[in-house]
Formats: structure tokens, C-alpha cells, sequence
């Protein structure tokens, strides 16, 4: 498919090469190390010229989708779906359409994920969630200043909790995809379109699903994660 190069703007035509090369490789469902040209070749098959095949290449070997080879040219890289997100959602974590998407996205996962958390998780995770609980509470209990270095370490033991509900769950392409979220929302703690700083009621409600999910309470956990996720969710939306 050749793309009419005067129609866009240099930068626009550029991505839109870059996507319609993603699209041939799921098209084609080309695999790992197969070639898909020299940038001259490129050029030709999509009707645009060396530069634009140059940048659109450029961003596609940032996200890891495509390598180039010494006397052959541009192959398909070994990159999963996991390694490019987290690449790709870099750049965006400022942006407040992305964050909210993805928090709602997070919402979806967490929730459909707990019910099996509930049922599989083992005595040790059950442990650790407590103890991760019992320590974010005491970080931020009345009379405690949350100052930034409090608030980067209840961060990451939220994280980690959450990251043992996908854990326990057993499903490795989840867990794998909400730690990347997880360190999406990490890293826009002060910077992105959203922050706040940690409540009393959100510590109180870890340790809540840890007793809910050490009694394999099904309804009463996912009534306190829904409750827990979703009040964040909307103040942060206000």
C-alpha cells in the first residue's frame, strides 16, 4: 500500500508508515528475524521517500518491533507485546486522556483478576500483603508527615501489593502487564496530570482485602477492591 507522501505533514507521514509496517507484520503474521526490506526497498513498497522510511524506522526499532541487520535490512525484531508497551507508554505519562484510560484499564484487570487471587493465594502472599498493609498505614496514621520520600515508599509497597493479586492469580501475561501500569502511575506520582497524596481510608482498605482474601470471601474482596480503585479513580477524575 503506498502512501501519497505530499498529503501529510513530514512527521505525520512518518508515523503513518510506522503503522502501516506494524500492520503488515500482523497481517502477515511474520515471525522473529523476518526480513521486510532495505530502506530503499521500503521506500518504494509505501511510495515515500528514504527519509520518511528512515524516521519511521527509527521509531519503530525504539519500540523494539523492528533491528536492522548488516546486509540485509530491516527484520522483524523478537520483541513482545509487554517490552513494547512499557517502551511506548514512556512518553505519556503527562498525558491525561492516556492516564485515564489506563486507569480504568487497571480497574478492569484488578477486579476480573481477584476472584481467582482469592481462591489461589498461598499463606506467604497472604503474609506479605499483610505486612506490606501494616506498614502503609503506619506511614501515613494521624500525625505522620507525608513528605516525598514517605510517599515514593508507600508507592512502591502498593505496588507490590497489588502486584501479589496477579501474582496469586497465576496469569503470567497479566501479572506481567500490570506491573508495567503499575510503574506507569509510579512514575507519574508528582508529575503527571494526577497526584495525590496517599489517605488513612486507602491503607485501611488493604488491610480490609487482606483479611477478605485470607477468609476466601470472593464477594467481600472484590466489593472492597471495586470500593478502593474506583474512589481513586474518580477523585483523581474530578
Amino acid at each position: 500500500m503506498k502512501t501519497k507522501e505530499k498529503r501529510l505533514p513530514h512527521n505525520a507521514l512518518s508515523t503513518e508508515v510506522a503503522n502501516q509496517i506494524c500492520a503488515l507484520i500482523r497481517r502477515e503474521r511474520l515471525a522473529h528475524g523476518k526480513v521486510l526490506g532495505t530502506e530503499a526497498d521500503l521506500a518504494r513498497q509505501f511510495g515515500v521517500s528514504r527519509t520518511v522510511i528512515r524516521e519511521a524506522v527509527g521509531q519503530l526499532r525504539g519500540l523494539g518491533i523492528v533491528t536492522s541487520r548488516q546486509g540485509l535490512g530491516l527484520c522483524v525484531s523478537n520483541s513482545n507485546a509487554i517490552s513494547t508497551m512499557a517502551k511506548s507508554l514512556a512518553p505519556m505519562i503527562g498525558d491525561k486522556a492516556t492516564w485515564s484510560k489506563l486507569c480504568h484499564m487497571r480497574f478492569v484487570l484488578e477486579v476480573g483478576t481477584l476472584p481467582l487471587a482469592v481462591e489461589r493465594a498461598t499463606a506467604d502472599q497472604i503474609e506479605r500483603m499483610r505486612l506490606l498493609a501494616e506498614e502503609m498505614y503506619e506511614m501515613v496514621k494521624p500525625g505522620q508527615p507525608i513528605t516525598p520520600d514517605v510517599e515514593e515508599s508507600v508507592a512502591r509497597r502498593e505496588i507490590e501489593f497489588h502486584q501479589i493479586i496477579f501474582d496469586a492469580a497465576g496469569c503470567e501475561f497479566t501479572e506481567q502487564f500490570h506491573a508495567i501500569l503499575g510503574e506507569y502511575f509510579h512514575e507519574s506520582i508528582g508529575i503527571g496530570p494526577y497526584s495525590s497524596l496517599p489517605t488513612i481510608k486507602d491503607m485501611e482498605d488493604h488491610g480490609k482485602l487482606v483479611e477478605a482474601i485470607a477468609d476466601k470471601d470472593v464477594g467481600k474482596a472484590v466489593t472492597i477492591l471495586v470500593d478502593h480503585i474506583r474512589n481513586i479513580l474518580y477523585a483523581k477524575e474530578e
